[in-house]
């Protein structure tokens, strides 16, 4: 089922999202001993029991989505900029509060009862949002600019994540290493920020050798970056050896490769155009894109039905994007100013992933018979957006 179908999940998935059952484990030594007893101490202490999961997600998400709109709001153009303390140490807090709350909402949907498939997709929506938006909040406060280094590295972050969850979907169970992003991904982001509070934006740009701290900063993620992915896909071969060519199959995320090469070929060079905001625009779609593209693959792991990497607005919106920029840098052939294409393109992407969205929860509430944002079973077929509050 793709773009424009009323449900996204078959009728024998809409049955097997009944009889799913959450299986993970985080190895981490800060989770054990940091962040899940201060979520489990404000689940037992803090939190009413009437509070629906999603609500905690949601504001968690918050927690980091507000400095991050006001970071846009200060350097609107530009993927750097003299960063204040209060924003660095806000930005800090709230990464730090989205880590406490996103390890709440399980746990108090489980002191709830509340439980379900619907939480699941919720909590990694918002979690896969959160790692592009915190990617830019951190590029720019680390001064690495409109540069094609900054659009890397953010890409690198997304397809980390993905394969995290593409595993998950292969191997039917999330297992962080002692090691992960979740956990210790975090907590360095978070002293990028007091580190940036400390000692201000240009530590970022003192050069060791050939490279910059920040530069440093990005290759040190890249490294480990690597190493969570070759786990990733030795976890998921050692899983079931005989899907494994289907599993790398869905692994090369078409996306992705297109999305690189409509950056390499920009004939305006609208990344590094510094006046445009074309580094932020660029991010935005192929964020957007990645948040809907986990999403797919959420949907099709807790429905247990198999994944389709090429959904129909996907393949829409990059052969907009790069047909229009391969003609002009072949042939010559400039039908539209670029980032006016750039501007066409985030808001087809805004479209397909709020459609997907609304579509998706509209169908796991139904089929579950729960709310989205309020606990206590739903008798109605249908779900109303004013139902979601």
């Amino acid at each position: 089922m793709g773009v424009l179908s009323n449900q996204f999940i078959s009728p024998i998935g809409e049955k097997n999202l009944l009889a799913y059952r959450y299986s993970g484990s985080d190895a981490s030594l800060l989770y054990k001993y940091f962040f899940s007893p201060i979520a489990q101490a404000l689940v037992d202490k803090v939190i009413p029991s009437w509070l629906a999961p999603n609500v905690i997600t949601l504001i968690g998400f918050m927690c980091t989505f507000i400095p991050h709109i006001i970071i846009l709001c200060m350097f609107p153009n530009q993927i750097e900029g003299p960063a204040p303390k209060w924003l660095c140490i806000l930005a800090a807090v709230g990464q730090l509060c989205y880590m406490i709350l996103d390890n709440a909402d399980g746990k108090q949907a489980r002191k709830t009862g509340s439980s379900s498939p619907l939480g699941l997709l919720f909590d990694h929506g918002c979690d896969a949002m959160n790692t592009f938006i915190t990617g830019l909040s951190v590029f720019t406060v680390t001064q690495l600019g409109n540069t094609n280094y900054t659009v890397y590295a953010a890409i690198i972050g997304m397809i980390t994540f993905y394969i995290a969850t593409w595993e998950e979907f292969y191997v039917e169970s999330l297992n962080l290493p002692i090691i992960n992003g979740a956990n210790e991904g975090i907590v360095i982001m978070i002293a990028i920020y007091i580190a940036t509070a400390i000692g201000g934006t240009n530590i970022w740009t003192h050069s060791f050798g050939p490279l910059q701290a920040n530069q440093l900063v990005v290759i040190s993620f890249a490294v480990m970056s690597f190493v969570t992915i070759t786990s990733n896909m030795v976890t998921v071969y050692k899983k079931d050896s005989k899907r494994f060519a289907n599993a790398v199959f869905n692994l090369i995320a078409v996306f992705y490769i297109a999305f690189t090469m409509w950056v390499i070929t920009s004939y305006t060079d609208v990344v590094s155009e510094a006046t445009n905001g074309g580094t932020r625009l660029v991010i935005y779609i192929g964020g957007f894109s990645f948040a809907k593209l986990v999403g797919h693959l959420q949907a099709c792991h807790v429905a247990h039905e198999d994944f389709q990497q090429f959904r129909k607005s996907t393949i829409l919106i990059l052969t907009f994007l790069n047909a229009h920029t391969l003609l002009a840098f072949y042939l010559d052939w400039k039908l539209w100013e670029e980032m006016d294409v750039l501007i066409g393109g985030l808001i087809l992407t805004l479209i397909s992933y709020t459609y997907f969205v609304i579509k998706i929860i509209s169908q796991f509430s139904r089929v579950l018979k729960i709310y989205v944002f309020k606990l206590g079973s739903r008798d109605a077929e249908g779900l109303l957006l004013y139902e979601l509050a």
